[in-house]
């Protein structure tokens, strides 16, 4: 029988669930067979004030990626690959250069599916530098799906969202500056409402569709990692099609995750007053990941 395979590179905490530890258990639990590598080396998120460990040299990403084609059988392919935080722009462009070479190499190409971190809410999480080896990943031709956020999403196409008006608009000029078939938008602000997005290039018309997520006020450490690992492989499960029965089931998800996190983090603090949770409860939530949750919000979604 054979088994699906992802690369998953991602950043490492030994204690908490984001990154790789974010992403391998749902993908393993979802059937996956997951190789992973890791650009950093953390104690515990930033996110708690305080940390030890270091960010993975370029030199050792490249000697993990030799590892692997060493061993590996050359009839074996991977079917996916994810990709995530990369501490510099001399690890992002090691991966982005070994990937080409799975690409050249494979019988059967496979999805990329990439997470662009580069930040949040206005501010950059990485140096400016990181920027346009991401706009080189995008213009490539690799990358299968792309799934940023609304900031990395506008620093990305050079165009502020406000309105529907400015999110089509956007999206055109994405689309024009970069070769990417699929755009996932994790979450968009618009009109006080909180969406997740879909884009497809498409002829004659692109398609574009949202939504809605009900927002819980409260930041979630890894919540952009397991968003990208559920979405990848609600997206390879769908034939590698995105539509809006992929998103619902996605969304659905990981917002049982979360409020099932926040409320762990009430109980465990005695607060009602909860802005972080610094770690999201992904294991004793698992038999979620299993559930068909597609047409759950279908019927809410709209087309632009």
């Amino acid at each position: 029988m054979s088994v699906k395979t992802v690369l998953s590179i991602l950043s490492h905490v030994v204690h908490g669930y984001v990154g790789n530890r974010s992403a391998v258990f749902p993908l393993q639990y979802s059937g996956w067979d997951v190789d992973a590598i890791d650009t950093t080396n953390f104690s515990n998120h930033p996110g708690y004030g305080t940390f030890k460990g270091k960010p993975s040299s370029p030199e050792l990403i490249e000697s993990l990626f030799e590892g692997i084609s060493d061993i590996i059988n050359a009839d074996r392919d991977y079917d996916m690959i994810l990709t995530g935080y990369a501490p510099n722009e001399a690890v992002l462009k090691v991966i982005h250069r070994n990937v080409r070479a799975i690409f050249q190499k494979a019988h059967t190409r496979p999805v990329w599916v990439l997470d662009p971190v580069l930040g949040d809410n206005g501010k950059l999480y990485v140096l400016e530098e990181v920027v346009p080896a991401y706009k080189d990943i995008l213009a490539s031709g690799y990358v299968t799906v792309v799934t940023p956020n609304q900031f990395e999403f506008e620093l990305l196409s050079g165009t502020p969202v406000s309105s529907w008006e400015s999110l089509v608009d956007a999206f055109e000029k994405f689309n024009q500056q970069y070769n990417v078939p699929y755009v996932v938008l994790s979450s968009v602000i618009l009109d006080n409402r909180m969406y997740s997005v879909g884009f497809t290039a498409a002829e004659p018309k692109n398609k574009i569709f949202y939504i809605p997520i009900d927002k819980i006020d409260c930041n979630f450490n890894g919540c952009g990692d397991l968003f990208a690992a559920l979405l990848a492989n609600a997206f390879y499960s769908n034939r590698s099609i995105l539509t809006p029965r992929v998103l619902s089931d996605v969304v659905i998800k990981l917002t049982k995750i979360l409020n099932h996190s926040y409320d762990c983090e009430k109980l465990i603090t005695g607060s009602n007053e909860i802005k972080l949770v610094k770690d999201i409860r992904i294991v004793s939530l698992r038999e979620v990941l299993l559930l068909d949750n597609g047409n759950d919000l279908v019927d809410a979604a709209k087309y632009l």
